[in-house]
């Protein structure tokens, strides 16, 4: 949730476009350098362990964390998309992925594509789209929000982290030009 502390700041205007994609990348940095120390260096890991052990997935001891997938999404949808759509597309993937994981642990029965359930992707569709009506046509939202619960269906482990707002950002964006449809300054 801590996700949608960037795009809210970029959008309101608190961090300039520059600014959050210089914030955004001096953290990526940051996360890589610890990255590289907690797989080369046990006290390191050991250390983030215990900062970090509580908010990790068990994957993610043996792997790379899923901060980084989503710094760089964050950077690159600043980076190429429109703001409202480079923060409409974030935003899906700080409340549509967790709406996602929520409703499909808690009730999710009918099962999809690497383990997710109907139930979650619903949710997550849901959810993008209330969030993307707020802020856009509701024909970009609506194209967005299926493209977000998509990439969020279709992806594996943390992979979502970067696939859903990349793939909602490009399909919104291309709606917006192909259709001329207009965003908000």
């Amino acid at each position: 949730m801590l996700g949608a502390a960037f795009p809210a700041l970029y959008y309101f205007g608190l961090l300039s476009k520059s600014l959050t994609l210089a914030v955004v990348g001096a953290i990526i940095a940051v996360a890589v350098a610890i990255e590289v120390l907690r797989f080369t260096n046990s006290r390191v890991a050991r250390a983030f362990g215990a900062v970090f052990g509580l908010i990790m997935r068990d994957a993610e001891y043996r792997r790379v964390n899923a901060t980084i997938p989503f710094l760089v999404s964050t950077f690159l949808a600043v980076l190429i998309f429109p703001k409202a759509i480079a923060c409409v597309s974030l935003f899906y993937l700080a409340f549509g992925d967790v709406a996602a994981a929520l409703v499909g642990g808690a009730v999710g029965r009918i099962r999809l594509a690497a383990g997710k359930t109907l139930e979650g992707t619903l949710a997550c569709f849901g959810v993008c789209l209330a969030i993307g009506i707020f802020f856009l046509d509701w024909r970009l939202a609506l194209a967005g929000a299926a493209a977000a619960a998509a990439a969020e269906l279709l992806s594996r482990g943390w992979a979502d982290n970067f696939s859903m707002p990349v793939a909602a950002g490009a399909v919104m964006w291309s709606m917006s030009y192909l259709a001329r449809i207009n965003l908000p300054a």
